[in-house]
């Protein structure tokens, strides 16, 4: 998950830059970001060590990655992350998601 977090800031660093911004209140936001991904990261990695999983908890975090991605303009992360919410067989969900956050 680090490197789908500096992958979005890369993304989110051009797309600011094309709105205008300047340097500084890039860095700004990049750090936020970041700060905001890391922190939801993780809060999803105490709800997946938890048993049982409480898919319904663990499904608010996606959300709120996906939010997070789509705001710094990752949308494939974040389609990835809808198409996760949707898996109907959590014990696969909750593989997957433990491969994704390194758990």
């Amino acid at each position: 998950m680090e490197e789908l977090i500096e992958e979005t800031k890369r993304i989110a660093a051009e797309r600011f830059k094309t709105f205008g911004f300047a340097q500084a209140q890039i860095d700004q936001l990049l750090a936020s970001g970041e700060r905001d991904m890391k922190k939801e990261l993780a809060h999803l990695r105490e709800l997946l060590m938890q048993e049982p999983n409480d898919i319904e908890l663990i499904n608010r975090s996606l959300h709120a990655l996906k939010g997070l991605f789509l705001n710094m303009g990752n949308d494939d992360a974040a389609e990835k992350l809808t198409d996760l919410r949707k898996e109907e067989d959590h014990a696969s969900k909750i593989e997957v998601l433990k491969k994704l956050t390194q758990i």
